[in-house]
């Protein structure tokens, strides 16, 4: 009887550390499996190439800004060449904008509206 408890014992922890091991490898397949599918995020906290691309034009407008402001502020452009420049820079600004959202609607209808 003795021989058969261990035996038994013997056999359940193998089956045991076989579950275990199968678990963990389960586990790895799993966990690969969703690392493919994880979103990328770029450095500046967005998740997909639209929102990435109008905060890049949101940044460059502000850079633009800055530079025209402190050309103004040091006298190197006149009030009126420095409101003429502004007013292109917004319009370049809307403009870009305006084509980044065309192209996100163009590429994800259901999306849009």
């Amino acid at each position: 009887m003795k021989m058969n408890r261990k035996k038994t014992m013997a056999l359940l922890l193998v089956g045991m550390m076989a579950f275990g091991s199968a678990a963990a490898a389960m586990t790895n397949v799993s966990e690969a499996h969703h690392r493919e599918h994880r979103q990328e995020t770029y450095a500046d906290g967005t998740t997909n190439k639209y929102s990435h691309r109008m905060h890049e034009e949101e940044t460059t407008h502000r850079m633009n800004l800055r530079a025209l402001r402190y050309q103004h502020r040091k006298g190197e452009i006149s009030d009126k060449e420095y409101n003429k420049r502004m007013k292109e820079e917004q319009k370049r600004h809307d403009r870009e904008m305006q084509n980044i959202k065309s192209e996100y609607e163009a590429h994800n209808p259901h999306k849009s509206k």
